[in-house]
């Protein structure tokens, strides 16, 4: 049984991320944790897109810990529930739906309230070690139209937080890498 395309693509591309230099990895092996910068990784075929978000939490929640109050939960819970239903890549037409993803968020510090007791959490997305907290986001996107020339990225519209987007993309015609700054929204395809 032959691979799906769009799958090869993702494996190529995934592959070949490995081979590069390891300049944006702390000396312990972790990426590297910038605020206000993000990273894209987007395979498309035709009307297809798999992508993969990765940002410090503090860029999409406004902060970079375990919610401590239920202000602070109904954010994350918000956040959440934008990256699970929101196309991170749109085409112009706007017609593109997330049919498949996950969401990570890894890490965190722990919240010490000054008083002794269980909270009892339980959520399995919720950070779950001390240090900073990072989300990896990944999507599966159906479009009605060809997933082609210049593509909008609403993330730095809808999370403030994100000042700079990195963003590496292949299509079954080439590969590419765009800076997307803050008030950018537009991700050409072109090598």
């Amino acid at each position: 049984m032959a691979m799906p395309t769009v799958r090869k693509l993702v494996l190529t591309f995934t592959l070949s991320s490995l081979l590069l230099p390891v300049t944006g990895y702390g000396q312990d092996g972790q990426r590297a944790h910038v605020h206000g910068a993000a990273e894209l990784q987007v395979a498309i075929e035709g009307k297809t897109a798999e992508l993969i978000l990765r940002s410090p939490a503090a860029n999409l929640l406004g902060f970079d810990h375990v919610p401590r109050d239920s202000g602070q939960e109904a954010i994350r819970h918000e956040v959440v529930q934008w990256l699970e239903t929101s196309a991170v890549i749109q085409t112009p037409a706007n017609d593109c739906t997330v049919s498949a993803g996950t969401i990570h968020q890894m890490g965190g510090v722990d919240h010490d309230h000054g008083h002794d007791h269980d909270h009892g959490h339980s959520d399995s997305n919720a950070p779950k070690e001390n240090g900073h907290s990072d989300f990896e986001v990944t999507q599966r996107l159906d479009c009605d139209s060809e997933l082609s020339g210049t593509l909008s990225v609403p993330l730095m519209e809808r999370f403030p937080g994100i000042d700079s987007l990195s963003v590496d993309w292949i299509t079954s015609t080439g590969q590419g890498h765009s800076e997307l700054e803050a008030g950018e929204t537009g991700l050409t395809l072109s090598r």
